[in-house]
């Protein structure tokens, strides 16, 4: 009996000692949740249906962050409010950008299209989770490993499907350059770029003779509903408006994670 007390204490004492991390955005939630399977759950703070550029924190994100022992964020100008999270989080709080740690400046942040930049994403996170929770290195290695092998099957897989085949797509924000890089494809061209912007309308004339001389089937948003630049873009050439967020991918046992790698590949392979 005694016996069975001390190791619910002790499994008691193990899940309050648990690290509370907090994270930007879903895709970091996907990602940090798999790497702490069986340890604990990270927070979230904005949701997928919120858009990142355009966020405005509430009191109650700003006490997830205050009590967190580690935030995970992706960018000081790619989540709206997150240059000034070191001011509101105390000296005990870690602190991990994942752009500048992956020696990318103001580029795509969107980088959980690229498997590359996810695998170093991946080694970057176990590292910040075993110097704050030692105790729990083993299984965050094994869960890392789990999810590494994951993401280097789907990339495999799916390079073998692109051999040779282009797909004609433009996107209304420049979210996919990642994954271009990665896997050997190409936009025509984005309509804005990563902070929603575009340059007017000698851009607009830019667009328009590259869609003249390269036509495209498909504009790829992740807004709903697309601006209305990608709106009235796509009518005119007549495009069809795919929103990657909103489409199901088959395999529902693989991670979440990987899931999003799917769904922009699903995605794609209807814009040949």
């Amino acid at each position: 009996m005694r016996f069975f007390v001390l190791l619910l204490c002790l499994q008691s004492a193990a899940v309050a000692a648990a690290p509370r991390v907090v994270v930007s955005i879903a895709p970091l939630q996907e990602l940090t949740a798999t790497i702490m399977q069986g340890i604990a759950e990270p927070d979230l703070i904005i949701r997928d249906e919120a858009s990142a550029h355009h966020f405005a924190f509430k009191p109650s994100h700003m006490r997830l962050l205050q009590q967190a022992d580690l935030v995970i964020w992706i960018g000081r100008q790619f989540e709206s409010g997150f240059n000034r999270v070191a001011d509101v989080l105390p000296q005990s709080t870690q602190q991990l950008e994942l752009l500048p740690a992956l020696g990318i400046k103001d580029g795509d942040g969107h980088i959980w299209y690229s498997p590359v930049l996810l695998k170093r994403s991946i080694e970057i996170i176990v590292t910040a989770l075993t110097k704050l929770d030692p105790g729990n290195q083993a299984q965050y290695r094994s869960n890392a490993d789990e999810l590494l092998k994951a993401i280097a099957q789907w990339r495999l897989d799916t390079l073998a499907q692109w051999q040779n085949r282009h797909p004609r797509f433009i996107t209304d924000h420049a979210f996919t350059t990642h994954f271009e890089a990665d896997m050997g494809l190409r936009a025509i061209t984005s309509i804005h770029d990563q902070h929603d912007n575009h340059g007017g309308f000698k851009d607009l004339k830019r667009i328009e003779s590259l869609l003249a001389s390269s036509p495209a089937t498909c504009l790829l948003t992740m807004e709903s509903p697309a601006s209305p630049m990608a709106q009235n873009l796509a009518q005119k050439y007549q495009l069809e408006i795919v929103n990657v967020l909103r489409l199901q991918t088959r395999n529902q046992q693989a991670t979440p994670i990987v899931q999003r790698l799917e769904q922009l590949n699903l995605v794609l392979r209807g814009c040949l």
